[in-house]
């Protein structure tokens, strides 16, 4: 009987709980302390896409989470300004008949400065 091993009980599987569905199309406006420690991906992310959330503290008080819009660069302002008289001044030749020369007549102009055509 010495060779007869008992087989040591099989074990089964715990069951699997069901991930729990979040509806994606929506985003929680109101958030709790615990959220924000736990979460705080979730909550920078919630205040950028609705532009405000609120934080429920323990002691009952309200908290609101607004995203910072950076100010806008001098030199992007200064470039988009530029951009609009250009496009301004080309509406206004083009009021006063201005016409844009071919492509051939562009590169001729072109062999024309650099000396290569009189």
């Amino acid at each position: 009987m010495s060779d007869m091993k008992a087989k040591p009980a099989v074990k089964k599987p715990a069951p699997r709980r069901a991930a729990k569905k979040t509806p994606t199309a929506t985003v929680r406006h109101d958030f709790t302390v615990r959220d924000m420690n736990r979460q705080p991906q979730s909550l920078l992310a919630a205040a950028q896409k609705l532009g405000r959330i609120v934080i429920r503290s323990r002691s009952g008080g309200n908290f609101i989470l607004t995203p910072e819009t950076p100010a806008p660069n001098k030199r992007i302002e200064e470039a988009e300004a530029f951009m609009q008289r250009q496009r301004a001044f080309r509406e206004k030749l083009c009021r006063m008949g201005f016409v844009a020369p071919s492509k051939d007549d562009s590169e001729k102009i072109a062999r024309m400065i650099a000396g290569e055509e009189s």
